[in-house]
């Protein structure tokens, strides 16, 4: 799997550790101890500080891309916190991958998840990025490892069109009927009896994507869900893919795919969980958007295309010094009436791991927010 390093997090770092340092000539007349300590008092700080990319949108629902940092307030926990970093990003590296629902027999379908693939890579990855791509039904697959060549991801996005029959549907191959209960969570037709859905691990895709492939990149992180109806039989809970979305400061978007009124027929029934993806998403600091139709999954990609270059970051340093492992709350706001925040919702305050001579085990990540290195399962 390709790696690469970004120049961003080794300047910012850079700037954090020269931050509190003196004037070069008080500098000199200190002693060479004291130096050693303000070096790892400040090591110290640059692990400890907490990064948040976000974005912001008017009330027309247009991106604000210009406001300044005075505009933001920040707090932890409910305590206002101090805004030691701002920047307006368009450039800053990415790593992105996109999660598509393929359990359906419907070719067309497919045909459409893979075009809108291959347009959002198109405009979403640069030389500078990695984009991969995963599959999921009965189970997860990797179409694509990441990869920065985007002639490479739109070749692979059009394989899904060629699996042949879908995976994980009822044997009949025939769509459920539209008449549906759900009463504690067990689906049944008209006759009471229960009815046998497809599998959709989409859970677990968005834990295999994020641990495998957006776990030790640096920059900013994301995954696009392409989903056809909410979760069947994963072994992840939705409460494991969240931990490790916010363990490894991942934005999640969702596309909730629903029939366009009288034109669709898939044959998969959208059946969506109330607002449980919405939740996901928003708590990462992304957003959910309802498609209805597949044929404007292109329109819904390129929206989210436009937010992924157009990010706000800040960051501070926590007020609470007590790296317990225990969720913190963050709230980001905007000074002015009619912008909304799009951030993640919180972090777990993990100690961040160090050599054994006491520094950070990984200083290119330093400005990364602090994870753990186990994880839930």
């Amino acid at each position: 799997m390709p790696k690469r390093v970004s120049l961003f997090p080794m300047i910012l770092v850079l700037a954090l550790t020269n931050l509190d340092s003196p004037p070069w000539g008080s500098a000199r007349e200190k002693d060479p101890g004291d130096r050693v300590g303000q070096r790892q008092d400040a090591i110290r700080r640059d692990v400890d500080v907490v990064s948040v990319y976000f974005t912001v949108r008017d009330d027309n629902k247009r991106l604000a891309s210009d406001l300044p940092q005075d505009k933001f307030t920040v707090s932890e926990d409910g305590r206002p916190q101090a805004i030691r970093f701002f920047a307006h990003h368009s450039d800053v590296v990415l790593n992105v991958g996109v999660l598509l629902d393929t359990g359906t027999n419907m070719s067309w379908i497919l045909s459409e998840e893979a075009q809108a693939s291959r347009l959002f890579v198109q405009h979403v990855v640069r030389p500078t990025d990695l984009g991969f791509i995963l599959s999921y039904a009965a189970r997860v697959e990797t179409v694509q490892l990441p990869t920065s060549d985007v002639a490479l991801l739109k070749e692979k996005a059009g394989t899904i069109q060629l699996g042949g029959g879908a995976i994980g549907l009822p044997e009949s191959g025939l769509p459920p009927p539209h008449d549906v209960r759900w009463p504690g969570g067990v689906p049944v037709g008209v006759t009471g009896k229960p009815i046998h859905l497809r599998e959709a691990h989409l859970y677990d895709a968005i834990r295999a994507g994020t641990i495998r492939y957006l776990k030790g990149e640096v920059g900013r992180k994301a995954v696009v869900i392409v989903a056809l109806s909410g979760d069947s039989q994963s072994e992840s809970t939705m409460e494991d893919a969240l931990q490790a979305l916010l363990e490894n400061d991942v934005i999640a978007y969702v596309l909730q795919i629903y029939d366009a009124p009288g034109h669709d027929k898939c044959d998969v029934l959208h059946i969506f969980e109330k607002d449980s993806l919405k939740k996901l998403a928003e708590a990462t600091g992304g957003r959910m958007l309802e498609v209805k139709g597949i044929g404007k999954l292109e329109t819904a990609l390129d929206e989210i295309s436009d937010e992924l270059h157009q990010q706000y970051s800040l960051g501070y340093y926590p007020e609470n010094k007590n790296w317990d492992g225990k969720y913190r709350k963050i709230q980001i706001s905007a000074g002015e009436k009619g912008y909304k925040v799009y951030a993640r919702k919180g972090y777990y305050a993990n100690q961040p791991a160090r050599n054994v001579a006491g520094q950070p085990a990984n200083q290119s990540s330093a400005v990364v927010l602090p994870r753990s290195s186990t994880s839930k399962r």
